[in-house]
């Protein structure tokens, strides 16, 4: 045994012990706190139920756009508010989408709803809405 006969040294290790445990436990649960509530909800891979077509919002706010039937992207500027739960999509270099985008997602600016895998976005101004499934992280 580590330190037999002599009490206070068995009483200090274990008084360090415990403090580094605790602290270590501490920093974990700040850790996951500020995760859990700093974090983009919508960061992640979506797929277009009616479109097929993938959406991929980053860290970096931004919206990679992908059709179905195309390789090829568009990065689109995005804004996500947590507080009014609303996503602006604008547009991140000059002239209009193209129509196979447009039918994915516009610009404008959606209410968003998140239940579990499913992201639904809602136009704040038409109405319209888009039904993503989660795909990745």
């Amino acid at each position: 045994m580590i330190y037999e006969n002599n009490e206070e040294k068995r009483s200090t290790l274990w008084r360090t012990v415990l403090t580094v445990s605790s602290v270590l436990i501490i920093i974990i649960a700040v850790f996951f706190i500020v995760k859990l509530f700093t974090g983009n909800p919508l960061e992640g891979k979506w797929t277009s139920e009616a479109t097929g077509g993938t959406i991929e919002i980053t860290d970096k706010d931004e919206l990679i756009i992908q059709p179905e039937d195309q390789e090829s992207s568009t990065i689109v500027k995005g804004f996500v508010d947590k507080k009014s739960k609303t996503l602006t999509v604008g547009l991140s270099g000059e002239g209009p989408l193209d129509p196979e985008i447009e039918m994915i997602i516009g610009t404008g600016s959606y209410n968003y709803n998140v239940e579990q895998d499913t992201l639904t976005l809602t136009e704040r101004e038409y109405g319209d809405q888009f039904v993503f499934e989660r795909t990745g992280k």
